[in-house]
């Protein structure tokens, strides 16, 4: 088949696509298989470190809080780690979506999540399962559903369907504590492969089901579309204003560097946001924190399954009322009590780990922290930093924002695995918290003097001063 017949193939087929862009119903179907791609992302983002403890006690036959446990759980976080430098390739990953649509990538992640979390629960030695955890590694950050969203979503409902079906995306990892109540045994470490299984089977269906329910975003079919129907002088033209824009674009990067770090406001953002990155590391080890208060006996197995269920819903909520705090008190104001939940959070958290405390109160404590800590990382990577950040390089500095970001959280996972190698898993709630609150308190007193208020902000006319 010549390429002309391809194109014209091409062509039909997107063409047929765009009428079902205002089909009866199409739009609430696909708002629904979004939604669960989306619950999937979370689950498959949640579900290693649900289970994390069984997970190191059965691959290296070991018992909780030994020095052996200890070995096995750095040495396999570490090694784990750099199992995210696939993140490297994940840029170049994310640009074929531009080039070849977003439903192909939709349904590649979702059904490659499945796949990861297949390959993990069948492997019985260290090395298949570190594969499992790259390929999920490589295909749970890519949120194309959110993408998807952006595009189809009528512009007055779009950030309150992206905010709800993340709501209820987060809320659905709850599912992951029912999971451990009915399908892990203690007795039995390996019983922490069936809390994969109804991931594994959601991803399948779901992804498969994608391929027969979804058709391409309006915005691509319509740039696809343009193209296909061009000349090939026009098709020439805009291969020059593309290469141009990339080779101007590679420049943006050094340049969004050196605006960030020149730049008063951008480059306190800046540390400020590290800082928070890296003390998100508690996030890796919550369930080992857990395990410790079932250890001392300040947490029952039930109580367990109780924390686990429950911040889950505390976290979607909490996450849900600090949108709404950011554009009533402005960005500053909201940071700086957002951050204050996530410290908080930690500390009662940390405490249920290490005394009796009611699991319903440290379920809460730890689902409060994170939405906290989740909601002013969003806000320090994306919000704050775009309303500070002229039009012509505001998408390169955010993009090279999110490297550093990337930094701060590299440097808590060695950090995190270091710590259980030296001190012990025992001794993780007292370690851990004592490690990040500091840099918490610091972070916001930066915040506090140093950033200024961006509410009122108007985007097209940002200035450096």
């Amino acid at each position: 088949m010549d390429i002309k017949a391809k194109e014209q193939r091409e062509i039909k087929k997107l063409e047929k696509a765009q009428s079902f862009h205002n089909a009866k119903n199409y739009f609430i179907i696909l708002i629904i298989v979004l939604t669960i791609v989306y619950i999937v992302d979370e689950l498959a983002s949640n579900v290693r470190g649900t289970v994390d403890s069984f997970t190191i006690c059965d691959l290296f036959n070991t018992a909780f809080g030994t020095p052996e446990y200890d070995k096995a759980s750095g040495t396999l976080g570490l090694v784990t780690t750099a199992c995210y430098l696939i993140y490297l390739v994940s840029p170049f990953y994310k640009s074929l979506a531009d080039k070849y649509g977003r439903r192909l990538f939709l349904i590649i992640n979702t059904l490659g999540m499945g796949v990861g979390m297949l390959v993990a629960i069948i492997s019985h030695n260290i090395a298949l399962y570190l594969v499992g955890v790259v390929i999920m590694t490589f295909f749970t950050p890519n949120d194309v559903q959110v993408i998807y969203l952006m595009e189809c979503a009528p512009k007055q409902h779009r950030a309150k369907l992206c905010s709800i079906t993340k709501g209820i995306a987060l809320i659905s990892v709850s599912l992951l504590g029912l999971f451990v109540k009915l399908f892990v045994d203690r007795e039995n470490p390996a019983t922490w492969r069936n809390v994969y299984i109804i991931p594994i089977i959601l991803a399948f269906v779901i992804g498969i089901a994608a391929i027969f329910l979804v058709k391409e975003t309006p915005v691509f079919t319509k740039k696809r579309l343009e193209y296909l129907k061009s000349s090939e002088e026009e098709r020439k033209a805009k291969l020059a204003e593309e290469q141009a824009e990339a080779s101007a674009e590679k420049a943006s990067v050094w340049n969004a560097f050196k605006y960030i770090f020149k730049t008063k406001q951008t480059r306190y953002i800046a540390i400020v946001a590290v800082l928070m990155s890296f003390a998100t590391g508690y996030t890796g080890k919550f369930q080992n924190m857990i395990e410790v208060g079932i250890a001392n006996n300040v947490i029952t197995p039930s109580g367990f399954e109780t924390i686990l269920m429950f911040y889950p819903i505390i976290n979607g909520i909490f996450t849900l009322l600090g949108g709404f705090l950011t554009d009533a008190l402005g960005r500053k104001k909201s940071a700086l009590i957002l951050g204050l939940w996530a410290a908080l959070g930690l500390g009662v958290f940390a405490w249920g780990c290490s005394a009796e405390l009611d699991p319903y109160i440290t379920g809460f404590a730890y689902g409060f922290s994170i939405a906290g800590l989740w909601s002013i990382s969003d806000m320090l990577f994306f919000v704050i930093t775009s309303e500070s950040t002229p039009t012509g390089i505001r998408a390169s500095v955010v993009g090279s924002m999110q490297l550093l970001g990337m930094v701060g959280v590299g440097l808590n996972m060695v950090y995190n695995n270091v710590v259980t190698l030296v001190a012990g898993t025992m001794n993780l709630p007292f370690v851990l918290t004592v490690s990040y609150l500091p840099l918490m308190a610091i972070s916001l007193l930066i915040m506090m003097l140093k950033v200024k208020e961006t509410k009122d902000i108007d985007l097209d006319n940002v200035t450096v001063s």
